[in-house]
């Protein structure tokens, strides 16, 4: 598998090449470490020539940076390339010239409501644009990372959680995962958030009125209904599991009820998931912007880092 890795210096960006060199081998998979030099001139009169050379020293020294943080059987065969222009702008150009099949990008979280969701983050340019599957690697959170060692650093033991439904982009999850090499600590799970019946929770005091005869037939018609639903989409999050690596089927699936995005967090949190796994439906993109999908607001809530898989 070809991989592109957007570096820039930040801990952000070193954690996205560490994280990713940890799923990878030397044997069967391509890295290419990019980083976008900035413009380095504070005047017009700033001579060119030593500018060009500051980049060139800059670009080596960051480049460099980054190889460090890779397994050292990956340190003299990965690629290195130097690019210029906007970050995002050189990691999508840079997908399409090397051909690369997964893009690793930093998580650099903004506090502007109009650079979040107007602008927008390098990591979220490359998300929204990228025709491949991108990696959106988040430094881990001791207060909400359980698997973290007491250092800080990420443990051997990698948690990931895919989640499931039924759509074409979750059922392409389990060919790209297939493609990673995974580490025998690694713990998988499988996940898929099925519809409440009712919309809303309704008040305890309201569940234990008594009912007309036909309304009790009709609820208890409905709670079968549900039920089935229930059971026929654990056997197809079972037979989902089937298709993934081996290290997913450790532990018994996850069916849960409610709100997508809120539940996928709660799991991931719950767990300690180092890693999320998501099919992207694509949205329009005003809800897109404004309103957010599931992929959208799990990538702004989950504690850990996320693969958003078209």
């Amino acid at each position: 598998m070809k991989v592109l890795v957007g570096v820039d210096g930040s801990s952000n960006s070193f954690a996205a090449v560490e994280f990713i060199g940890r799923l990878l081998s030397p044997d069967r998979d391509e890295l290419v470490l990019l980083f976008a030099t900035p413009s380095l001139a504070l005047a017009e009169e700033f001579d060119s020539a030593i500018e060009q050379r500051a980049r060139s020293v800059l670009s080596k020294t960051v480049l460099e940076a980054a190889l460090e943080r890779l397994p050292q059987n990956w340190r003299s065969v990965a690629i290195t390339k130097e690019a210029s222009g906007s970050a995002g702008g050189a990691l999508l150009e840079g997908i399409k010239e090397h051909g690369a099949e997964l893009a690793v990008v930093g998580f650099r979280g903004t506090t502007s409501i109009w650079e979040q969701f107007l602008l927008g983050s390098v990591s979220r340019t490359v998300v929204h644009s990228a025709t491949v599957p991108v990696l959106v690697v988040k430094t881990p959170r001791p207060e909400t990372t359980p698997s973290q060692s007491p250092s800080g650093s990420i443990s051997p033991q990698l948690k990931v959680l895919v989640a499931y439904d039924g759509s074409p982009a979750s059922e392409a999850t389990a060919p790209l995962l297939g493609k990673f090499t995974w580490p025998t600590e690694v713990e998988g799970w499988a996940a898929t958030v099925v519809r409440p019946m009712f919309p809303y929770d309704l008040p305890d005091w309201v569940k234990i009125q008594p009912r007309d005869p036909d309304v009790a037939a009709m609820a208890a018609a409905w709670e079968q209904e549900h039920q089935q639903n229930l059971k026929a989409a654990q056997g197809d999050l079972e037979r989902f599991r089937a298709k993934l690596p081996a290290c997913f089927a450790k532990h018994d699936v996850i069916v849960v009820e409610g709100q997508p995005a809120e539940q996928i967090v709660a799991q991931l949190t719950a767990k300690g998931i180092d890693m999320a796994v998501l099919g992207n439906h694509g949205s329009g993109r005003l809800e897109r912007l404004l309103l957010g999908s599931t992929t959208e607001q799990v990538l702004a809530s989950a504690p850990c880092s996320t693969l958003i898989v078209r």
